[in-house]
Formats: C-alpha cells, structure tokens, sequence
C-alpha cells in the first residue's frame, strides 16, 4: 500500500510538471499562442529590438566596432578573420542564419487575423517590415546573393531548394519593406518612446541604398559585381531618404558641452537623450530595473587590447581645412601635443591628451597621462592612442553599473549619406554641403568644405581614383563617425582593398622620450617599434606588412559547406 502511494504521488507530480511545462511564457508570446492582439504584437516585436548595437554586445560598446577595420588595431590581428585574409569555409553557421527572418515572416503572414483596428497596431506592423529589412540587408553584406523568403517555410518547402536570389533584387524587396514601414509608422514626436519611427526606416533605407549603389559601382566588373548594374537608382533614393528626414524639422546637430573642445566629445557619453536634437533612437539603462553595462570598467581605465590607428589620426584635417600632407599647420607627430595642434577639434576629443579628466569619483578626480601600454594584453592599448570618445568620467567605476545610454541612430549618418550620395550623382552644390557636411564643421568651428576644396590633388588624397571633393567627403565620414561601426561596411563597399592591404601602426614612440629610458622598454617592447619609430602591434604577425585580405574573395564571407549539401542549387562564394 505505502509504494502504490508512493507511486500515485509521483504520477501526479509528473502530471502537474506537464501541465506547466506546456503553458507559454507569462512574458513572452510564442508563434503557437498568439492572437495578434495589441498587447501581443508589442510583445512580439519588443524581442526584435536586442538585435540593435549596444553595450550589451562590445565591452566598449559601439566604440568598439571599429576592431574590424582600419580605425583600431585590436591586439588580436585576426580579430576580424575576413579582414585579415584568414577565414575558412565553416561547416555551419557562420552566419547563414534565416530563423529571424522566419520571425519576422511569421508576423507579416498572420497579422490579418487581428481583430483590433489596423490604425491601432498599424506601428508594430511597420516595425516588423522595418526588421525583416534589417535583417536580411545584414545577410546581403555578409554573403552577397541570398534566396529572398517572403514567408514561413516548412522543412517540406520547395523554396528551400532554390537558388540564391541576386543582392540586388534582394536588396530592392528590401527598400520595398522600407517602403512599408515608413508608410505604416509613426513620425517623430507621435511615436513611443524608445520605439522605432518613420524617420529611423527613413535613415536605414538611406544606409542600405547608399551601401548598394557604391557595392555595384566600385565592384562593377568585377565576381562582386552585379548583371545590368543602376547604382544610380540606389544613389537617388538614399539622397531621397535621407533628404526627408532632413526637411522633417525634427533634427539639429548638438553642441553639447561649453565650448568646441567639449561640443563633439560630450555626445556620447550622456545618460540620457531624451532632449537631443541629433541622437534618433538610443538604449536607455535604469539601475532601478537592474539594467546597466560594464563599459566604465574599461572606458579611461584601459583600452581593452585596442587603440586608434596611425591612419585614423593622421585623418584629421588641420584647422585651415587641409590635410596634414599639404598644410603648414601641421607640426609633425614628434610629441602627441603637437600633432594635436592646430587640428580639427574632434581629434582631441576622440583620442585622450595628457591632462584629460579621466575619471570623476565625488571629490576625487584623476587625470590622463599615457596610454595604458603596459597592462596586461587583454586589457592595454595597442597604439599609444586610447579612445575618449565615448567615455563618460562621471560613470561609476566602484561597481561598474555603467548607464551611459547607448547611441542606436544619430543624425550626422543622415547628413553624410545624403552628401554622398548627392556627389555620387554629381549633384552635390555648395547648397548641399552647406546643410549636409558642413553643418557638421560648424559644431566644432572648422572651416566649410567647399565644391572646389582648393588645394593640391597629389599626396592628399586617400582614393586617388577620385575628385578632391568626394575624397572629403568620405574623409568627413570617417572622422565624424570614428569609431562608431561604420568603417567596416565603408571598406567593403567602396572596394577599399588597398586601404585594408596597408600596415596598421600607431603612435611614434617619440612621443614618449619624456619617460625614463629604463621604462621605455616596457611600456612598449622593442619588437613593437617599426623601422620608422612608430609603435607596430602587428609586427610579429602575418599582418606584419599589412592584412592579408584577398580582394578576389574576402569581401564577402563564405557560406557554410553543410548549406551546399542540404541545397545543391546553392553556390559557394567566389575564391572560396
């Protein structure tokens, strides 16, 4: 009697787990359970909105991004494999990954059901064409050609068995989506807060159609290309996007800070940007919730075994407005206070100088000095410049419960697509530069860049192949959105292998004869010195003369081998 007892008990157990392990989640909604509700249709698209860039996935955040180019030099030279020439055919995953499409595809292809009034839901519908777009543009970076899916497959789907659908056609149902959602969401200043609107679609289908149109162009002829190529179409509709934010009204360029020296820096390192004009969307972090990030455990503390390049620095105009190869401002790079000198505001607002505050901790205030280079390597800086930009000297670094808010989308990207793809359709008029990049020059009070930018062709020119001004615009880009996650995607659309092909370096070690000599060694070995005095990380490495990055494959990743079994209609990436 007492086992069957013992028995009966454990059935019932068992019986009652069942009954909870089928319920769904009491805060998540799950394909089987929804009712395309309100409530549910919020919920459904709030998991989406992990997939944006923030503290959550960089120890530095989105200054951090920048390892995978030619703005940082990560200790690890095969931090980015693609970049560095090294990157195998995985045997799966390696991003073909399709199951958020899937997610998005399951929403658009039930949302009918609803019973509540479109106008209603109408945001989160436009929401989930705004995913499904940034989705598979990410897929379209990665790997080129992609079968384009329009809904939810089962494993008995003939679609799974077809052939890679070319980027372009991709890419043009994408700016469809786009067209969708701005059509289907809210503007500026009638949306909920923290959620995506129409002029953040806007803004990404400017990116996408500007990323398209220098892909078909810069790689035309080439096994990037594409068939019956009309990069101008991308070209007008990036103009065209980013053009209606601009005549939105809703957007203005910040100054954040008293003074120039402070306008540019103090941006990016607020806790929070509910009042900006400029920051578009952002992650806010509650230490009420428990939401917060660990940023100011390396942010003025370390550099997380990085630094800003050579390259990077060398970027930065003068304050007459030329490059440092044509200016007789430029003091030289003997000593960090005179390459600074006389030099666009940003840098120094970008990298830290001696006497930079550091760190705020109630009456106690430190100070910068030199770069970390002498801690250990998953923590130093590699170049002799460590990163400032994003470094917030008030956050708290006793329990680095950071909640310096996180930047998702910000104005200045819609100025620089729209100049350049205005220069790309030689339509770019002094009128346009005025309310493009220059309103960006003004923030830190140097000089308008102009259709002629008067001066030597030669030296100055990092793309050779093109005018002086579409030269300066590229260069604004790169120094505006410095180490922010755009330089990657920049390299490869603009088939940039030469730029990636160069060697990474830093800082000249000049810049440190003020330090005891007997220290000098360890501060930065002397196998990191190169032959010309400048600090080299790579120099015991296969990068030592630059990336192995192999034009005729390594703009695009490889897909994995196990997908080319499953799918024969499928086909490898070139040089793969």
């Amino acid at each position: 009697m007492k086992n069957y007892i013992i028995i009966l008990l454990s059935l019932m157990i068992l019986w009652s787990c069942e009954d909870v392990l089928d319920k769904p989640p009491l805060d998540t909604i799950t394909d089987k359970e929804i009712t395309f509700s309100k409530k549910e249709m919020e919920l459904y698209a709030n998991k989406f909105y992990g997939n944006f860039p923030t503290h959550e996935g960089y120890w530095l955040g989105i200054f951090e991004m920048d390892n995978s180019s030619d703005n940082m030099v990560s200790g690890d030279y095969n931090y980015n494999a693609q970049l560095a020439g090294t990157i195998q055919v995985p045997g799966s995953g390696g991003g073909w990954d399709f199951s958020k499409v899937r997610s998005a595809n399951f929403f658009l292809e039930n949302y009918h059901k609803t019973e509540e009034e479109l106008s209603t839901v109408s945001a989160y519908i436009g929401e989930m064409y705004f995913w499904r777009a940034w989705f598979y543009f990410d897929l379209v970076k990665t790997f080129g050609d992609v079968p384009w899916y329009s809904k939810t497959l089962t494993t008995e789907s003939e679609e799974l068995y077809a052939p890679r659908t070319p980027r372009n056609a991709v890419v043009d149902s994408i700016l469809v989506d786009l067209d969708q959602a701005i059509a289907l969401l809210p503007e500026k200043g009638q949306e909920t807060e923290g959620r995506i609107y129409r002029e953040i679609a806007l803004l990404f289908q400017s990116r996408v159609a500007l990323y398209e149109g220098t892909w078909e162009k810069y790689h035309n002829g080439t096994d990037f290309g594409v068939d019956n190529a009309d990069w101008d179409k991308y070209f007008r509709k990036a103009a065209e996007a980013a053009n209606q934010v601009i005549t939105s009204g809703h957007f203005a360029i910040d100054k954040a800070g008293t003074s120039p020296s402070e306008h540019y820096w103090g941006l990016f390192n607020q806790e929070d940007y509910s009042n900006s004009q400029e920051i578009m969307l952002w992650k806010k972090w509650d230490l009420s919730l428990n939401l917060y990030h660990l940023a100011s455990a390396f942010f003025g503390v370390s550099d997380k075994n990085t630094g800003i390049s050579k390259s990077l620095v060398n970027s930065y105009l003068c304050t007459d407005g030329k490059p440092i190869a044509v200016s007789d401002l430029y003091l030289g790079d003997d000593l960090i206070d005179e390459e600074l000198s006389n030099r666009d505001p940003r840098l120094a607002q970008t990298i830290f100088v001696r006497g930079d505050v550091r760190n705020i901790s109630g009456t106690d205030t430190s100070f910068f000095s030199v770069p970390d280079l002498t801690l250990e390597a998953r923590l130093r800086n590699t170049t002799g410049y460590q990163l400032a930009k994003g470094n917030n000297p008030t956050a708290d670094r006793t329990s680095n419960q950071d909640i310096t808010g996180s930047i998702i989308f910000r104005y200045a990207e819609v100025l620089l697509n729209y100049a350049e793809a205005k220069a790309e359709l030689n339509e770019c008029t002094q009128s346009v530069l005025d309310e493009s990049v220059n309103l960006l020059r003004d923030r830190v009070d140097m000089p308008h860049l102009t259709v002629d930018p008067g001066f030597d062709e030669g030296v100055s020119k990092t793309f050779p192949q093109l005018s002086q001004l579409m030269n300066e615009i590229r260069r604004e880009r790169r120094v505006e959105l410095a180490c922010e996650g755009y330089r990657f995607d920049d390299l490869m659309r603009w088939a940039a292998a030469d730029i990636i092909q160069r060697p990474m370096l830093g800082a000249k070690i000049q810049q440190y004869a003020d330090i005891k000599d007997e220290f000098r060694p360890v501060l930065v070995p002397e196998a990191l010195f190169s032959k010309n005095g400048y600090i080299a990380p790579y120099e015991n490495s296969p990068a030592k003369d630059g990336w192995q990055f192999n034009p005729n494959k390594n703009y695009l990743k490889p897909l994995p081998s196990n997908q080319l079994t499953l799918n024969p209609n499928l086909e490898q990436n070139p040089g793969y």
